[in-house]
């Protein structure tokens, strides 16, 4: 998730749910179903946008900040982490309780440790 842009047969949408990697298309809006599972009785949600997973281009604050300021459950922003400013940038632009990355440490590009010696330096709370 998302695509930006799609039209449905309820009108604009524009971030739409996927499954299968981001291949298969659900005419679903994603702010929409957010809320939806938060009404039944979702406890958080691991939003992960497809346009930038495995991108390393930054994570998707537009829609990570769209789906954290329509719901009440902590999300876990997911997708495009290629640096640690990234997740720096996610907290600082976002109401995001948490931040995945996977490549930056699976690739070995950076540490854990240096991630949070990073976020620490720079204002977001991280046990060291």
């Amino acid at each position: 998730m998302p695509v930006r842009g799609l039209s449905t047969k309820e009108g604009k949408c524009w971030f739409e749910c996927s499954f299968y990697g981001g291949r298969k298309f659900t005419g679903v809006d994603a702010i929409k179903w957010a809320m939806e599972v938060e009404e039944r009785g979702a406890g958080e949600i691991m939003l992960t946008s497809m346009d930038r997973d495995g991108t390393k281009d930054g994570f998707d604050l537009e829609l990570t900040s769209a789906v954290c300021d329509r719901v009440n459950i902590p999300i876990i922003a997911s997708g495009g982490c290629g640096l640690p400013s990234h997740i720096k940038d996610v907290f600082k632009f976002t109401d995001a309780s948490a931040a995945l990355a996977a490549s930056i440490f699976h690739y070995n590009e950076y540490t854990v440790r240096e991630v949070k010696q990073y976020l620490n330096e720079n204002g977001v709370h991280v046990r060291l």
